[in-house]
């Protein structure tokens, strides 16, 4: 919950920005700025009761309230981007053609960075849905038999999903014919009593070799049992800090929990590794399942694992407030190999908090392990 108070006080901070900005541009007296300032509180209200909203509700009352509040969170960002580009604009033009800068503190600029956030957001919106397919092939004396591996993350379920998307993801998902589709946590966001329609809907992509899942921080927010509950629902094995064999593949999946919390993650997620690392086979191609792509040089590659596949990051979702992301997590998104071992981090099918992606399309990952001798 301290991370959805902070996620409100954020967008109170600002939305003050843009209704100072907003009074200057278009002359608002002292009683306008009040009452409009009033309405902000309003919208911050409306942001923090989505979570304050009891789950027991049907989801016709909390869908209407999320995709508002996250809506006008996602539209009020890129607002604030624009009005202190234009800010720091105004200033130079100060120093440097003082005729220049009314120009940037007038109604027209108040009215075009409106219309330039609102043109961003409806991209945003679009390009959540436009779902991409990141391919990759890794060849291993290890194998028997060729395999190919779908990669889902970071749906997150729950009171912003449209189920028309969930039925996207599966169509592009079967048409990939994998034998194994891995759920690699973040699959539930929100309103976990509730999935269980789009749950059975990922239960149709029926992978001959099976479909297997670890939790993600969100499933860890939204409480153990209630998530692995969505799981099975979707048909899913869980791999809790387990191993195990794909039959007459030689290859063994391997699963470790998010522990659900920032601090000192990295340190438990590498013990994780380490304990069901020494669980496998190491004459087996072995694929880690990890939400956060952390741990990987720490943990994963002394373990000598071949393959570990994560999420988490949303390759930032929306840039450029990805910057913020990026000073947490140097892989953000697609392949990364050392040492002939490769880190597989998919941007997600989903998304969190608004509802659109800006320059960070979604995708799956299709991996496809064939048997056979590395090239020197």
């Amino acid at each position: 919950m301290r991370f959805y108070i902070i996620f409100t006080v954020v967008f109170m901070l600002m939305l003050l920005v843009v209704l100072l900005q907003i009074r200057r541009q278009a002359g608002l007296s002292r009683r306008r700025f009040y009452f409009t300032l009033a309405g902000g509180l309003g919208l911050s209200l409306l942001l923090a009761s989505t979570r304050l909203m009891p789950e027991s509700w049907p989801m016709a009352v909390a869908r209407p309230a999320w995709w508002l509040g996250y809506g006008i969170f996602g539209l009020v960002a890129y607002i604030f981007l624009f009005q202190v580009t234009l800010f720091i604009a105004e200033g130079g033009a100060r120093a440097v053609m003082p005729s220049r800068a009314p120009a940037l503190r007038s109604r027209r600029a108040m009215l075009s960075v409106t219309l330039m956030a609102v043109a961003t957001v409806a991209w945003g919106m679009l390009e959540a849905g436009n779902l991409r397919v990141l391919s990759r092939r890794m060849v291993s004396p290890k194998l028997r038999r060729a395999v190919r591996v779908a990669v889902v993350t970071d749906l997150h379920l729950g009171a912003l999903t449209l189920a028309s998307r969930v039925r996207d993801l599966v169509d592009l998902v079967r048409a990939q014919k994998p034998d194994v589709v891995v759920l690699v946590g973040d699959m539930v966001n929100d309103h976990p009593e509730a999935l269980r329609p789009y749950a059975e809907m990922l239960r149709e992509m029926r992978p001959p070799l099976g479909m297997y899942g670890v939790f993600g921080n969100h499933e860890r927010y939204e409480g153990d049992a209630k998530s692995a509950r969505v799981f099975q629902w979707a048909g899913a094995e869980l791999l809790r800090n387990r191993v195990v064999d794909l039959p007459g593949a030689g290859v063994q999946l391997l699963g470790v929990d998010d522990p659900g919390r920032g601090a000192g993650a990295l340190d438990d997620i590498a013990r994780e590794i380490n304990t069901v690392a020494g669980q496998s086979d190491p004459e087996a191609f072995r694929v880690l399942l990890n939400h956060r792509p952390q741990a990987w040089r720490e943990a994963a590659q002394p373990q000598g694992i071949e393959l570990m596949i994560s999420g988490h990051t949303h390759r930032g979702q929306m840039f450029p407030f990805y910057l913020v992301v990026r000073m947490s997590y140097e892989f953000m998104g697609g392949f990364y190999e050392e040492n002939g071992k490769l880190l597989a981090v998919s941007a997600g099918a989903g998304f969190w908090g608004p509802p659109l992606r800006v320059m960070a399309p979604p995708d799956i990952m299709v991996l496809d392990l064939v048997p056979g001798e590395v090239a020197a």
